[in-house]
């Protein structure tokens, strides 16, 4: 597995890998700057609460939510894209083991995107401590104690929730085995297949993944600019419903990969 994890990181010099960095940076960035520019209309309770201790992680997480889906749309169209180029094929001459060769190759692009999404974070955390301050925000508050506490929190449920997202999107592209398939199936889930069940359901639609995994990320707390996306799922829960979703997609990939014929 070594040997699979350490040759990934030459392929993820490529320019469609990279380039996902450079869109997370920027859209988070763009994001941030827009949402201080834009604070005076909001209304009067998120324009106190932003000059809170609960300003800087608010304000970055409408951009960590779209961090993710980023994660998931990489890690799926990457590994897709491996099917039509014959890559898949030519590794398994050299490392026979296909659960070691698709583990290790996981397990460095999900260290790559940690890498990104720290750095994205913190170019969103740059640009807001540059704006805050044009708008009226006094940013010592949001580093107090409690928003110190809370940033670092905002931190590693943003992790895992990259965690998640790459096995889910690891998931898709080992069942479809195609780059453009990959990432209309899982977009597909998130938009059409969550989106529906949960108006039909609801009950039974935050206990999806894509739900579930938007409570990690918030750590099961309303956010500062989507009071009402709150979910009824505890933040306990729902760790313990991703980790069982995180188990459950791992084995049902590797075993796809196993026993599926590679013919390209």
């Amino acid at each position: 597995m070594l040997a699979a994890f350490l040759s990934e990181w030459p392929k993820i010099r490529r320019r469609s890998i990279l380039l996902a960095l450079l869109v997370m940076v920027g859209l988070t960035a763009l994001a941030v700057g827009v949402t201080l520019a834009r604070i005076q209309r909001r209304s009067l309770e998120q324009q106190f609460l932003i000059k809170t201790d609960l300003g800087l992680v608010g304000t970055l997480q409408p951009s960590a939510s779209l961090v993710a889906v980023i994660v998931l749309i990489t890690i799926a169209a990457v590994l897709g894209a491996d099917w039509t180029q014959g890559t898949w094929r030519n590794l398994l001459v050299q490392e026979p083991g296909r659960v070691r060769l698709l583990s290790g190759r996981v397990l460095a692009l999900l260290v790559y995107m940690i890498i990104s999404t720290a750095l994205t974070i913190g170019v969103g955390t740059l640009v807001a401590m540059l704006i805050a301050p044009h708008e009226g925000i006094n940013t010592a508050v949001w580093w107090d104690s409690t928003g110190t506490r809370d940033y670092f929190e905002f931190l590693g449920n943003l992790v895992l929730a990259v965690i998640g997202w790459t096995i889910f999107g690891t998931l898709v592209a080992v069942l479809v085995r195609n780059p453009a398939g990959a990432v209309g199936a899982a977009i597909a889930w998130l938009l059409v297949i969550e989106g529906l069940v949960n108006q039909v359901e609801p009950t039974v639609g935050q206990y999806l993944p894509g739900r579930i995994l938007s409570v990690v990320l918030t750590g099961g707390q309303a956010t500062l600019f989507n009071a009402a996306g709150s979910s009824s799922v505890s933040y306990a829960t729902a760790l313990i419903i991703a980790g069982l979703y995180a188990v459950g997609m791992s084995v049902v990939a590797g075993a796809s990969f196993w026993y599926r014929d590679i013919t390209a």
